[in-house]
C-alpha cells in the first residue's frame, strides 16, 4: 500500500499537534487546580513577592475563592527598587517590626478583584485594586502590555521611607494570563507603588 506524500505530511502534522497539545492541556489543567499563591510558588521566581504577602498576612486571603487578578512582580523586579524600601515596609533585620498598614496596602495594590485576562483589554483601562488604589493597563501598539499607577503614571517621589523615593512606576507585563483556580496572574517586571 502506497501513501501519498501529502497524506503522509497531513498525518505527521496531526500526530505532532496531538503530541504538543496533550502536554499543554495537562499543564493548563494543573495550573487551574492551583490558587494564585500556589501557582506563583510552583512557577518559581516570585519568592520575594510571596514572602511579602506572607509578612502582610494576605496569603490566606489570596488562597480564598476570589476571583483575583494578581500583577505579580518577579524576583528581578525587586532589584530595581532600593532594598531599604522593602526593609522599611517588611521590618527585615534586627528589632524592626513590619509596618503592617503600609505593607498590606502595598501588597494589595498588586491585586484586583475579578478575573481580568489580557484578551479583554483594549487600549487603556483602569482597574480598582484591593487597597482602594487604581491601576491603569495600557496596550500600546507594537509594544509590550504594561501596568502602572493610574494616579501618578510616571514618577513617584514621596511616601515610603525617609526622604521619599523616586522610581519608575511602569511595569511591563512579561507573562500574561497565568490561569489559577481562583483567578489570574500576570507576571510583571517592576514593583508597583501605591
Amino acid at each position: 500500500m502506497t501513501i501519498s506524500r501529502a497524506r503522509f505530511l497531513r498525518g505527521a502534522a496531526c500526530l505532532a499537534l496531538a503530541g504538543v497539545a496533550a502536554p499543554l492541556a495537562v499543564r493548563a489543567a494543573r495550573a487551574s487546580d492551583r490558587d494564585v499563591v500556589d501557582l506563583l510558588s510552583a512557577r518559581g521566581g516570585f519568592d520575594r513577592f510571596l514572602t511579602l504577602c506572607q509578612r502582610a498576612n494576605v496569603t490566606d486571603e489570596l488562597k480564598a475563592a476570589g476571583p483575583f487578578t494578581v500583577f505579580a512582580p518577579d524576583d528581578a523586579a525587586f532589584g530595581r527598587i532600593p532594598e531599604s524600601l522593602i526593609a522599611d515596609l517588611a521590618g527585615a533585620g534586627g528589632e524592626r517590626v513590619p509596618d503592617m498598614v503600609r505593607l498590606r496596602a502595598w501588597v494589595l495594590f498588586h491585586v484586583v478583584q475579578g478575573r481580568h485576562g489580557s484578551a479583554s483589554w483594549t487600549n487603556t483601562q483602569e482597574l480598582q485594586t484591593l487597597n482602594g488604589g487604581r491601576l491603569r493597563v495600557d496596550v500600546p501598539q507594537g509594544e509590550p502590555m504594561r501596568v502602572l499607577n493610574a494616579t501618578n503614571p510616571t514618577l513617584y517621589t514621596g511616601g515610603f521611607g525617609a526622604g521619599g523615593l523616586a522610581t519608575n512606576r511602569i511595569a511591563a507585563i512579561r507573562t500574561p494570563d497565568l490561569v489559577a483556580s481562583n483567578g489570574m496572574v500576570h507576571a510583571i517586571d517592576n514593583v508597583l507603588l501605591p
